[in-house]
């Protein structure tokens, strides 16, 4: 029923088919990367790459650099991140970048746009190509994150677009089950997992020599982002719990990044840096970068939070994840992944039990 199927656009042999591409985190270019590359080697495409939002905030480690080092060249820069964490600064954040998007589009007419995940952001580039006439290619469709307002905008992105590259069957399904036509729906695999296959992360040694991260010690890899769905206060109380719990196992090394930019990142930043500040045994990273993350993620004992990676890429490194909180609920999910609420007592005993129980980790 589902497949890989050829895209057929039909145009003269002599033009090269522009493909535009739009990226505003550290998370969502390390999973396009090797897609980037391959379009800018392609003799028969042209890329255009807009390159925006966090990438270009110092405070979130100027990740702009990251794409420059890989050799990738940056067509358009969209500044448009305002230097506040509510919801009315971030639905500004979203007309801003339409205003300057509305005019790339216009200016370069790309054949179609690729966009990957559920970013706010991606709605104000989605609305601008819509309205354009131009076509749209989402990757990562069709998913489920019950916890944060990406579930919403996924499925809206799913709609304004054309082509739909799914992770699984079950989530192109759930793509079908949106009216989408079948031809249209793709089901190619996780790029995150494509990373892992192709082993493009850093070693140990690399890793120790330019982040000063130990990876041989005993180490926990935490990222926790807010929970766009509960209600503005209840990130604090989150944040209590899990330093909590964290505080509560000092012999291990805690390698925490800090959260994507949404509605209450900079509250987490804050309870961060005084965590990290009274704990010695904590690294906290703004940064690491898609091959430093993947490389010391190979190496830990487990991975805490409520990312997407914890219950995406890491049980295919046989890494455990304690799932904190409803922002992943939805998701398919690996026998190595512990979901726990957010409550010190019910995170403490998910660490436990992925660091010693013999039995869980047999199946890890």
């Amino acid at each position: 029923m589902w497949g890989i199927q050829p895209i057929i656009i039909i145009r003269g042999l002599s033009e090269m088919r522009k493909i535009m591409v739009f990226t505003s985190t550290r998370a969502e270019y390390g999973l396009l990367k090797p897609t980037l590359k391959m379009i800018q080697n392609s003799p028969d495409l042209k890329l255009i790459l807009i390159v925006a939002g966090d990438h270009l905030l110092i405070q979130k480690g100027g990740t702009i650099n990251e794409i420059r080092e890989d050799g990738l060249e940056i067509t358009e820069i969209v500044p448009y991140t305002l230097a506040h964490d509510s919801s009315e600064a971030i639905s500004k954040s979203i007309g801003l970048a339409t205003i300057d998007l509305a005019t790339i589009l216009r200016r370069h007419n790309p054949d179609i746009i690729l966009l990957l995940g559920d970013r706010y952001e991606l709605m104000s580039i989605a609305v601008c190509a819509l309205i354009q006439r131009i076509s749209l290619a989402h990757i990562a469709g069709g998913e489920t994150t019950q916890g944060a307002l990406d579930e919403q905008v996924r499925h809206a992105l799913t709609k304004m677009s054309h082509l739909h590259f799914a992770a699984t069957r079950e989530y192109g399904w759930h793509i079908r089950q949106m009216g989408e036509e079948l031809w249209r729906i793709h089901v190619v695999g996780s790029p995150g997992i494509e990373n892992i296959y192709r082993a493009d992360y850093l070693n140990s040694e690399e890793i120790k020599a330019s982040y000063h991260i130990d990876p041989v010690k005993p180490t926990m890899l935490v990222t926790f982002h807010p929970e766009t769905l509960t209600k503005e206060g209840y990130t604090k109380q989150q944040l209590k719990e899990l330093t909590d719990a964290l505080g509560q196992f000092p012999d291990f090394q805690q390698v925490i990044t800090y959260p994507g930019t949404e509605s209450g990142y900079l509250l987490i930043i804050r309870a961060w840096e005084e965590y990290a500040s009274n704990h010695q045994n904590v690294i906290l990273k703004k940064s690491l970068g898609s091959r430093c993350y993947l490389g010391l993620m190979r190496h830990v004992a487990v991975v805490i939070g409520n990312s997407s990676s914890g219950v995406i890429e890491a049980p295919s490194f046989g890494v455990p994840t304690v799932n904190i909180g409803d922002r992943q609920k939805g998701r398919s999910k690996a026998q190595s992944q512990i979901d726990v609420r957010c409550r010190t007592g019910e995170i403490v005993n998910g660490v436990k039990k992925a660091l010693f129980d013999e039995q869980f980790r047999k199946g890890v």
